[in-house]
């Protein structure tokens, strides 16, 4: 694929993220069927250019935010896609090894699969990442923004 192609499909997702917040707290599922589409484009991104760390991240936002609805819903497929976005944050962390926010959201996705060992680990790195004057960890937003 070519990078037009990853740009029209991170820019997609992005929109789809966008109409998804809007719309959240007054029709859930909406908001969740957009968060899925994102999650789409994003992994089509991912697939046009694998080395880009952007889209590996958005697509584990996009996943953090299925979680975080599953969780929501009651869903015992929660864990399971928790477990999936820790995977593919761990991804986009190999591709941005440098950056504390990825890996603080690996942890958040680690302490919500219930794997705290994990979670401590990547914890770890984010605080010494960020300790070191890189980017500062943020909050994980399951949202995708």
């Amino acid at each position: 694929m070519t990078a037009d192609s990853y740009s029209h499909h991170l820019a997609a997702g992005k929109h789809f993220v966008a109409d998804a917040q809007k719309i959240a707290t007054t029709d859930f599922a909406a908001a969740r069927a957009l968060w899925q589409q994102a999650g789409q484009a994003f992994y089509r991104a991912h697939q046009a250019d694998r080395e880009q760390p952007e889209a590996a991240l958005r697509l584990a936002q996009a996943w953090m935010a299925e979680a975080h609805a599953l969780q929501k819903e009651g869903s015992p497929n929660a864990t399971v896609m928790w477990q999936n976005a820790a995977a593919q944050n761990e991804l986009a962390f190999d591709l941005d090894p440098r950056n504390a926010r990825i890996a603080m959201a690996a942890a958040s996705c680690h302490h919500f699969a219930g794997d705290d060992e994990a979670a401590q680990a990547w914890m770890q790195i984010g605080q010494h990442l960020a300790s070191d004057g890189d980017q500062a960890p943020e909050p994980a937003d399951p949202t995708g923004d």
